[in-house]
């Protein structure tokens, strides 16, 4: 279990946080701790107890973000992994190997009129043309949105 120690406690599923100020003994399930302020104590109880400390800011990245293989099959292209605001759970050859083999299906599926395009494919045409839209639109909203030419 990660422990974070700060003024500003979140909910991130995984993570137990602490107010710096209550520091009561070592939380003995800890495997690595963050100690977001100046407080050597907590930094000290915890290093004698072998347990990984780091002393400094909370990790501004989420970290129960999707794997690759979950943003893939959630319709996102595996290039634009990991979703902003989120740490990779992947390693950089799953990415890789996901990125490698999107490609190999578009270079195989590469349908050039916007209003025959699969879902993914429109939503990427449309934000290459610069025209926005909402993630969760239906196709045919999104159809709606190609430009009469």
């Amino acid at each position: 279990m990660k422990v974070i120690y700060t003024d500003k406690p979140g909910s991130e599923p995984g993570v137990c946080y602490r107010l710096l100020d209550e520091f009561f003994g070592v939380i003995s399930a800890a495997k690595e701790v963050v100690v977001d302020g100046d407080k050597p104590n907590i930094i000290e109880a915890y290093k004698r107890a072998g347990i990984i400390v780091t002393s400094g800011k909370a990790p501004a990245l989420r970290e129960d973000g999707p794997t690759v293989a979950e943003y893939v099959e959630a319709g996102y292209q595996a290039s634009s992994y990991p979703p902003k605001g989120y740490s990779s759970r992947s390693t950089q050859e799953e990415i890789d190997a996901a990125v490698t083999a999107q490609e190999l299906l578009k270079d195989d599926d590469s349908e050039t009129d916007p209003l025959k395009m699969k879902v993914l494919d429109l939503k990427e045409w449309l934000a290459g043309k610069g025209i926005e839209f909402d993630a969760s639109a239906k196709k045919e909203d999104l159809q709606a949105l190609v430009p009469k030419e």
